[in-house]
């Protein structure tokens, strides 16, 4: 029997997944981003600026802590797809 496949994405305004609860993206968001933006890491570090910004706003909004951390959280793990996408 096949299992059909959860995408983990962000639960709003909270930014943890919806799945397992880690803040998104989750170590599984992050495999399926890597392989759906394969070959096209500037669209990667685009699409995950743009989700870190809103993430930035949400939590302004709610006053659910400091955005502080986020470029790591968003960004930094997919710098060296991008440095290895020729």
């Amino acid at each position: 029997m096949l299992v059909p496949r959860t995408e983990h994405l962000a639960e709003r305004p909270s930014w943890d997944c919806r799945v397992c609860a880690q803040p998104w993206p989750c170590a599984v968001a992050k495999v399926d981003l890597a392989s759906e933006f394969v070959g096209r890491p500037t669209e990667l570090m685009l699409y995950l600026s743009a989700n870190m910004y809103e993430a930035i706003e949400d939590m302004r909004a709610v006053a659910r802590g400091s955005p502080a951390g986020l470029s790591e959280r968003f960004l930094h793990w997919a710098v060296p797809l991008a440095r290895a996408s020729p």
